[in-house]
């Protein structure tokens, strides 16, 4: 019978996690590349020397090295390809599915772990950061073994090696993939200060732990730290309008409805637990100031330097948000309180899913598409126009896309323009060009057709 139950966990486990990376899989191509990931691809381009690559990275200043050069030796091994690019994020992704049930054992035994790795599989900003050729997929992996090692070394004691050494590797690579990850560190210290003062529980290990995680941390990325510290502002200012509305959680769940369903869901847990949560000699709390200080700490720093808080760069917080959920609610000593909710919880997700998954929105650039349809044009000459200076990222995507769409056409920078050319499409990425794609004003020049696509506009001109 234990065997047979045995068999089950594990057979529904592993048909949730295969079915979440079908379901990355399914649509991994199914929109183009923003800007920033094009700047991912050119900066790790393969053919570059180490120097070279370390200089173009300085156009991604705000993150670290890591996930670029990361993507540098993926795509030396396979292909430098924008299409080939996508398949790093969903490995990163795809491990998150596999490591995030084992995160919920280490809190709690039993079956909730199934409800944890559920809910992660069905979760569409799991899958649309595991679409993305940036550091997300990259933070949140890292994220989640940092925090499973850290479990894991507060639940063993003894015999603990092991556990301390992978604990200081994940530690420091977490680190150097995204500086808000430190958040985790943060909480890590201060929970395990709480345990100490409420319960007189000593974590040595723990400690030692810091010191080498510090010193790898410095000697990795000092350079970097020097650098970041010394901006007065950023780029991606705070979406504080976003926090105060529902905490980022619609933009985690997919939708208001179901944002506010999770925030409420959370909410009430936390209430209904709190002696547990607070009192108990447990780790349900760690989650908790997780939670906490994933918005306190860059609110604070936004309020004594620069605004710095943005969804996306605290991604791991849907780990102690899903974790908590499960736990807590098979918590409840009410059974039927409990299977109701978790009855609501599933199929409002599986629901928001399928609808999300089946009826998905193309949100960025449409370049294939307009390439596409220029092709029909018979006319092969596309300028890019960009006066901010980024069109070189542009220009590299555009070079390497699937051959079937680039064949035949030649691609120039509006600068690099030769006189002798008769016709052209005039090619604007409309967020580059502040939405406003200023025509060639030229009395020998004349526009005898346009396309547009989503934020890519293009314009023919021929020689009068």
């Amino acid at each position: 019978m234990l065997n047979h139950l045995k068999t089950k966990k594990s057979f529904s486990y592993f048909f949730f996690v295969i079915t979440g990376i079908f379901t990355i899989l399914y649509q991994i191509n199914f929109e183009d590349f923003w800007l920033d990931e094009m700047q991912s691809f050119w900066i790790a381009e393969p053919e570059l020397s180490w120097n070279e690559t370390v200089e173009r990275h300085k156009y991604d200043y705000h993150n670290p090295i890591l996930f670029n050069l990361v993507l540098k030796y993926f795509l030396d091994v396979f292909s430098y390809n924008p299409e080939i690019a996508r398949y790093l994020p969903l490995i990163f992704g795809s491990l998150f599915l596999i490591i995030i049930g084992p995160i919920t054992l280490e809190v709690k035994k039993g079956e909730t772990f199934l409800l944890t790795t559920l809910l992660a599989c069905l979760s569409i900003y799991t899958i649309k950061y595991s679409q993305e050729v940036r550091p997300y997929s990259l933070l949140l992996l890292t994220s989640a073994l940092n925090i499973y090692f850290f479990l894991k070394l507060l639940n063993n004691l003894e015999n603990n090696k092991k556990n301390i050494i992978f604990f200081i590797i994940f530690s420091a690579i977490n680190y150097s993939t995204n500086p808000f990850s430190l958040i985790i560190f943060s909480s890590q210290i201060f929970f395990i200060s709480y345990k100490y003062i409420l319960f007189k529980d000593k974590y040595n290990q723990f400690y030692i732990s810091v010191i080498f995680i510090c010193i790898f941390y410095i000697l990795f990325n000092y350079k970097y730290i020097l650098f970041q510290i010394s901006f007065d502002n950023y780029e991606l200012s705070s979406d504080i309008i976003n926090v105060l509305d529902g905490l980022y959680f619609p933009r985690f769940f997919g939708s208001k409805i179901m944002g506010y369903f999770y925030l409420l869901l959370l909410t009430f847990l936390i209430i209904k637990c709190w002696r547990k949560i607070f009192l108990e000699n447990n780790n349900y709390l760690f989650f908790l100031i997780l939670i906490f200080f994933s918005y306190l700490i860059p609110l604070l720093y936004g309020i004594l330097k620069t605004p710095v808080l943005h969804d996306r760069y605290i991604i791991f917080i849907l780990i102690p948000i899903l974790v908590l959920i499960s736990c807590l609610l098979n918590e409840l000593i009410n059974n039927y309180l409990r299977r109701v909710l978790i009855s609501i919880l599933i199929l409002l997700t599986l629901g928001n899913h399928i609808i999300e998954i089946f009826q998905r929105p193309n949100t960025k650039p449409e370049f294939n598409l307009i390439l596409k349809q220029i092709k029909k044009s018979n006319n092969n000459n596309v300028v890019l126009y960009n006066p901010r200076g980024t069109s070189i990222f542009i220009m590299s995507y555009l070079e390497n896309i699937k051959p079937n769409i680039k064949e035949k056409l030649n691609f120039y920078e509006f600068k690099n323009l030769n006189e002798n050319i008769s016709s052209f499409w005039f090619l604007c990425y409309m967020p580059e060009v502040n939405f406003s794609c200023k025509t060639i004003k030229k009395d020998n020049f004349k526009t005898i057709d346009e396309k547009k696509t989503r934020l890519v506009h293009a314009y023919l001109y021929e020689k009068q």
